[in-house]
């Protein structure tokens, strides 16, 4: 593949320069041309009722590999950004869970994800790179779909913005997945399907059972791809409106779907549980 002429900042490889020549800007109007290393020089006159757009100073080339290598770290640096709120859960020296943080010590996962295991068994990895400690874990018993796990210490990464909306049958919206180490971030763009669909997915697991405050999402027809995993967060315009329950149980040929924590269903109930987090910082 041909080789790219790609434009880089100015911090890093010094101003750019290109004129462009754009729209008619007025009657009588005459723009002089700059040329890249012809400072303070004259150069042609444009023709009338038309200006420089922009300027850029130099180019430089670069390979189209190292021109991926680099939209994917922009890639990387926006998903940080956008997703820093998913964590994963680090239990018995295995990362097995996923979590959304709604404050800067608190997560909200789904209690699936844990047994017996004691609280200093459990750490959360950040979208920093820093793991921090379970100060405690708590399952409220109006929702024993969730748990609650207050950090040891606050942190600087940017909470989950909460649903605000109602959801419904035919919602769109993404279910978001990560990696262990928070490396990579899987999207799939999904609905709410009919809680029938969620059954027929869990009917071979006798420890599964569809509350009133789960909603179905449909997952990927491929088994290989469902890759969901209890407490992976489910978007609805950037929204966090609902937890994994139990992750996938994909099977081919199959119309395939993942029950989820509505947490629109639970507002009220969130809202309090954090002004007691702030009024006990």
């Amino acid at each position: 593949m041909h080789p790219l002429l790609v434009c880089l900042s100015s911090l890093c490889f010094g101003f750019c320069q290109l004129y462009v020549v754009a729209e008619p800007l007025c009657d009588n109007c005459r723009v002089t041309e700059i040329y890249p290393g012809k400072e303070n020089s004259v150069g042609h006159q444009l023709s009338r009722n038309q200006r420089i757009v922009r300027i850029i100073n130099e180019y430089k080339q670069v390979s189209w590999e190292e021109f991926q290598r680099r939209d994917r770290i922009r890639k990387r640096s926006r998903q940080l950004k956008e997703y820093s709120f998913l964590v994963k859960l680090k239990i018995d020296n295995s990362v097995r869970c996923s979590g959304a943080l709604v404050a800067s010590s608190l997560v909200l996962t789904s209690s699936n994800c844990f047994t017996n295991e004691k609280t200093d068994q459990l750490k959360v990895i950040l979208s920093n790179g820093k793991t921090l400690g379970v100060h405690s874990q708590e399952k409220p018993m109006a929702y024993p779909e969730l748990s609650l796990l207050s950090l040891k210490q606050p942190c600087d990464v940017q909470p989950a913005a909460l649903c605000t909306k109602t959801l419904q049958l035919g919602q769109k919206g993404t279910m978001l997945m990560a990696s262990s180490d928070l490396s990579f971030y899987g999207r799939r763009k999904s609905e709410i399907i009919p809680n029938a669909a969620c059954k027929k997915s869990f009917e071979e697991d006798p420890s599964v059972y569809v509350t009133p405050n789960m909603v179905c999402v449909k997952n990927s027809q491929k088994p290989d791809k469902c890759a969901t995993s209890p407490g992976d967060a489910f978007l609805v315009d950037h929204q966090l409106c609902g937890l994994n329950v139990y992750g996938s149980r994909c099977q081919a040929n199959s119309l395939n779907a993942d029950l989820y924590i509505n947490l629109s269903q639970l507002q009220p109930w969130l809202k309090d549980i954090l002004q007691k987090t702030k009024l006990t910082k």
